[in-house]
Parts: structure tokens; C-alpha cells; sequence
């Protein structure tokens, strides 16, 4: 099983302020040229499951509908997310340890895995 992260830092190591603002990567977003995507497109195709952490996923909520499709999604907390009975298809709540969430998803099949956020996403 291959895990990748695909997320835009700031100098810092940061994804995010404190507050979750992420105003810094819109302003950045706006300088690139029209269509760009940076090899998101191709980077998410590969990916068949995503493990956030519960804040990254409740500001993923806030943009709408989860642009994942029809991906696994496993937010991975130690508090219960609450997720929407139309999200139960392919959202579920994980608690533990990174490392023992890679093993059981290996065991279920999963190939290539996108982690985002979370307390571990801060680059030190």
C-alpha cells in the first residue's frame, strides 16, 4: 500500500492558521494561471481512500459537497465527526494510531491512500 499527502504548505510547515483560515493558499491559488491544478487531477485519480483528521474534514465540508466521489473516506479522531447519512457510503470515523489505521486498511484492500490533515500534517 503506497500513502501520499498532496497539500500545499506555507514557508512555516504550515497547512492551515491556527483558526483553520486557509485565505494564504486562495491568494496563492489566484496567482496561477487559468487551469491549472498542479497535478491534483492525476495525483487524485490515483487514490482509492483518504484519512483526514476530523478538522480538516469538517472544513472540507464547508466547501460544499466532498470533492472525492466516491472514495473511501476514513477521519481518523479521537472525537466522533458528525457525518451526514448521505456521507455514510463512503465517510466512516477511525480512532488509534496512524500506524495501526495503515495496517487494517492494507488488510481491506486499500492501494494507494491520500492522508490530509490532522495533527500529523505539521511539518517540523
Amino acid at each position: 500500500m503506497k500513502l501520499s499527502t498532496f497539500i500545499a504548505t506555507s514557508l512555516d510547515g504550515y497547512i492551515a492558521r491556527q483558526d483553520g483560515n486557509l485565505d494564504w493558499l486562495d491568494r496563492a491559488n489566484a496567482s496561477m494561471p487559468a487551469g491549472e491544478d498542479c497535478g491534483y487531477n492525476a495525483f487524485i485519480a490515483s487514490v482509492d481512500t483518504l484519512v483526514m483528521g476530523r478538522m480538516t474534514y469538517e472544513k472540507a465540508l464547508g466547501f460544499g459537497n466532498l470533492p472525492y466521489g466516491h472514495r473511501r473516506v476514513v477521519v481518523l479522531s479521537g472525537s466522533r465527526p458528525a457525518i451526514d447519512e448521505q456521507l455514510r457510503k463512503t465517510v466512516e470515523h477511525a480512532h488509534g494510531s496512524p500506524p495501526s489505521l495503515a495496517i487494517r486498511l492494507a488488510r481491506e484492500g486499500a492501494r494507494h491512500v491520500y492522508v490530509d490533515g490532522g495533527a500529523f500534517s505539521r511539518m517540523a
